[in-house]
């Protein structure tokens, strides 16, 4: 049986760190392989009750590089969707992802400077930010998020990539960097604000029937192909300061393709005439597709190093 990053499933961690780095096609990849090995010594199986659990994600054209022989059809870069009002989500596709988490915001940020010191020279900082626990892990719009996150078996089954197919084991990762417009969303009353998301705010009870606008987030994100529900499992968490905020999402996927049907969805581009009508509170900044391999895919790429 493959094993699967523990750390993706660790769950209530009050703190995050989120490290994306660009590697130059020049990097002395076998530096950069043995500094990699370093850092995944933190990646082991790790207990529920540790200080800092870290997932290490790598996008396409770095994993390429580092696993010559693997065979993962369709791991391609983040595409830039253009889509109504203007609004777009941008393509900002990085090299390595590294997302640290726990209860202490001092251990997560030495776990961050650790990670730092080992690639530091050999891959290029291009994102470096915190997240955060908000109140009763909500959004900073003030909605519970994640509430239809899958569980338990149900989770590993949307997040991981199933047996009889590469990269076994490993799962799909989606980031964007969502900067909230608080102040135009706090002007809607309580009742507009749930049919933009289409839950109740209070006790984030799903919308039903006509109350369930057809562009609300939730109309738009869940999502079902021939009677199977599209799930991913989301790990967001909000950031920011006073000045500038909102959510930074991270989901897993079995596959890519769940991704881009949500996201076609969200941005008016899968030809049903309809959008997300959140997205003209939030404006997506940033977007990557990585994949965090399996510990044992891990093990292979990097043994020799």
């Amino acid at each position: 049986m493959t094993r699967p990053q523990p750390a993706i499933f660790i769950d209530g961690s009050a703190h995050h760190h989120y490290l994306e780095y660009n590697v130059g096609t020049g990097a002395d990849m076998a530096a950069l392989k043995r500094a990699i090995v370093k850092t995944l010594s933190a990646a082991e199986t790790v207990p529920a009750d540790s200080g800092v659990n870290m997932v290490v994600a790598f996008g396409p054209a770095l994993w390429a590089r580092l696993d010559p022989g693997g065979d993962l059809k369709g791991f391609s870069p983040f595409q830039r969707i253009s889509g109504v009002d203007g609004r777009e989500a941008p393509a900002t596709q990085r090299d390595i992802l590294i997302w640290l988490h726990g209860a202490r915001l001092d251990e997560t940020f030495d776990g961050a400077l650790t990670v730092q010191r080992r690639l530091a020279g050999l891959a290029e900082l291009a994102f470096d930010e915190r997240g955060f626990t908000y109140h009763d892990s909500r959004d900073l719009t003030g909605f519970v998020d994640g509430s239809a996150n899958p569980k338990d078996e149900a989770a590993r089954e949307a997040a991981l990539i199933p047996d009889g197919q590469p990269g076994v084991g490993g799962a799909f990762v989606l980031t964007q960097r969502w900067v909230h417009d608080l102040d135009a969303f706090s002007v809607l009353s309580e009742t507009e604000q749930e049919r933009v998301i289409g839950r109740t705010k209070p006790d984030s009870v799903e919308l039903e029937g006509d109350a369930m606008p057809p562009d609300s987030h939730v109309s738009r994100t869940d999502v079902k192909e021939d009677g199977v529900a599209l799930k991913i499992y989301r790990r967001s968490a909000p950031y920011g300061l006073a000045g500038e905020h909102g959510l930074y999402f991270l989901a897993f996927s079995c596959d890519l393709h769940r991704f881009d049907v949500q996201l076609k969805r969200m941005f008016g581009v899968a030809g049903d005439g309809q959008h997300d009508r959140l997205i003209a509170f939030s404006q997506a900044v940033s977007g990557s597709y990585w994949l965090a391999p399996s510990l044992d895919d891990l093990e292979r790429v990097f043994a020799a190093d």
